[in-house]
């Protein structure tokens, strides 16, 4: 067949599927650009995987790659408005996103560890960071783009989580992608019985809603003191305190002040069975304009597993304690099955009733996979 290359309306259907390909559905070159630039990296690893090898007594040069999968469909009888991040967003199907994590040690004294996140509509870098690993006295350094340790969940990924979305407290205060920010963090581990670690952290302080004051020198700065005991061979105690000072937008040199607490137990006593109990508790003092405005919220869940592939749990939160004019109470019920630690089924239902309204129903049933060696989380 010969193709017909000219510029004039009998231009060949051949021709005609060829730009439509190159250029995109939007008919611009970004679409094609974008998924060249992918598929052109992932062949540079695998060819570098071939060249290299893996043998007895060679250098690994390629870091540790895997691929977390979040998908979800979605039931809300008032629809959401807004961003709301990772968590689903529409009734229907939701791409709470496919995180790519890269991570290796990069010498014996630092790794390095970076999570991609690829959404319906965009790609963010969620985490990127180098680790120290040799510091003396117990001391540790991490510098790049992070998820604070502000409490517990808001440094966990989606595949963390205990439930389909976020705790509604989370988001009221942090935002619904979290509190992320570009920083650097040290840390000293105690040399106790028990684990017990503090963290300082200065951020960039562009969280916003909290953190966005105008001025060069507007920065945020973080503690943590996070400590965890093991009661029993089968029951873990932890606990942490956490507390963030910045700048906001109201005026020039008006702070934010956010403060919170977090408890976590498990119970492990064997495969077919455990308990887990989660609570945080935040409260923020915002200076504004004509007022210091004083926030408060908590959440508690609890997860049961009642089999070795079946866990369950109920989780209760309250916004508004104490309050500045809005207040809600919601609670989530859910049920997850574990077939192997590559893949989840997870189905939740959410009741919630912000004061002086009427309640509002959300369901979802939510699919998780995760292709290759993922590494464990920090506990």
């Amino acid at each position: 067949m010969v193709l017909d290359y000219s510029t004039g309306s009998g231009r060949s259907t051949e021709y005609q599927r060829l730009t439509e390909i190159m250029t995109g559905a939007n008919g611009s070159f970004m679409g094609f650009a974008k998924h060249l630039c992918v598929s052109l990296f992932f062949l540079f690893l695998f060819l570098m995987n071939e060249s290299t090898g893996f043998g007895q007594g060679r250098q690994k040069l390629l870091p540790d790659i895997s691929l977390i999968g979040s998908v979800a469909g979605a039931y809300f009888q008032n629809e959401p408005v807004g961003d709301q991040g990772e968590n689903p967003s529409r009734t229907g199907l939701n791409l709470q996103g496919l995180e790519l994590a890269l991570q290796s040690v990069v010498d014996p004294y630092v790794r390095g560890d970076v999570f991609i996140l690829f959404k319906e509509d965009s790609v963010e870098v969620e985490d990127a960071t180098l680790t120290t690993l040799s510091l003396p006295g117990n001391f540790q350094m991490r510098a790049g783009k992070m998820l604070v340790r502000f409490g517990r969940q808001n440094t966990q990924h989606t595949e963390q989580l205990n439930f389909v979305d976020q705790s509604r407290n989370n988001r009221f205060f942090f935002g619904p992608e979290g509190f992320s920010e570009l920083g650097g963090e040290a840390s000293v581990l105690f040399p106790t019985p028990w684990f017990s670690e503090l963290s300082f952290e200065f951020l960039q302080g562009e969280n916003a809603g909290n953190f966005d004051g105008s001025r060069k020198e507007d920065f945020a700065y973080l503690g943590h003191w996070k400590n965890a005991v093991d009661l029993t061979p089968d029951l873990t105690f932890q606990n942490g305190l956490s507390g963030i000072f910045g700048f906001n937008n109201t005026a020039a040199g008006n702070s934010t002040q956010i403060y919170g607490t977090d408890i976590y137990f498990r119970w492990k006593p064997s495969l077919e069975k455990g308990l887990k109990w989660q609570t945080e508790y935040f409260i923020r003092r915002l200076e504004g304009l004509t007022a210091i405005q004083v926030e408060g919220g908590a959440y508690s869940e609890l997860l049961y597993q009642f089999a070795r592939r079946w866990e369950t749990g109920l989780r209760y939160e309250r916004v508004g304690l104490p309050d500045e004019g809005f207040r809600e109470n919601s609670g989530s019920a859910v049920l997850t099955f574990l077939p192997t630690e590559f893949f989840r089924v997870r189905s939740q239902y959410n009741l919630i009733r912000p004061d002086g309204g009427g309640y509002q129903h959300e369901a979802f049933l939510q699919l998780q996979f995760n292709i290759g060696p993922h590494g464990a989380h920090v506990f």
